[in-house]
């Protein structure tokens, strides 16, 4: 078996990589898989506090980790959350990936990815049953809620920095959008 021909990569060339969700680094000159902006793990990290702080049962996962949909849809979302009462989602045998609807998807919005959070990956989560999602614009400072009515995502509504909304999924607890964005000098 011929040994593979790797080429060797510039920071340059690793710097010109689009955002991606996947964790991508620059080692010995080989592109390895691009971090998300700093203001994307910022964000998450803010959001992913809050929620622990909220939920008292249940689990709360953060990307890298998958949910399997079927057999050609298998996501990381940002955030996710399965209720102790969510018989239907649950960690397959391969302890890898979920299997099912979690209750609430949170998905920080990047340039290149809020056309799929938008799209195709809107469609599999109300397809799916997922009761409730949030699109988080750190740049726009805005959160974009949805709730599943009859096997339709209702849009609760969007949400700038001085607002609040009531989150089903959190026994209608009110939610300050500013917590999640940090003030950079």
């Amino acid at each position: 078996m011929a040994d593979m021909i790797k080429t060797k990569s510039t920071f340059a060339d690793y710097a010109a990589l689009a955002e991606s969700s996947q964790i991508i680094e620059l080692v010995d000159g080989e592109i390895i898989v691009n971090p998300p902006l700093d203001i994307h793990q910022d964000t998450l990290g803010n959001i992913d506090v809050f929620l622990r702080q909220q939920m008292r049962d249940g689990v709360l996962r953060m990307a890298p980790t998958g949910i399997y949909f079927d057999d050609r849809n298998s996501y990381e979302p940002d955030i996710f959350w399965v209720s102790a009462e969510n018989k239907n989602c649950f960690l397959g045998a391969d302890q890898r990936f979920w299997r099912g609807a979690p209750d609430l998807i949170v998905e920080v919005l990047s340039a290149s990815t809020t056309s799929k959070d938008r799209g195709i990956k809107f469609d599999t989560y109300e397809q799916s049953g997922v009761r409730e999602y949030w699109m988080v614009d750190p740049i726009a400072q805005f959160v974009e809620v949805y709730n599943l009515r009859n096997s339709i995502f209702m849009r609760v509504g969007l949400f700038e920095k001085d607002q609040s909304f009531a989150s089903e999924v959190l026994g209608q607890q009110a939610v300050t959008v500013s917590q999640f964005f940090s003030v950079f000098p």
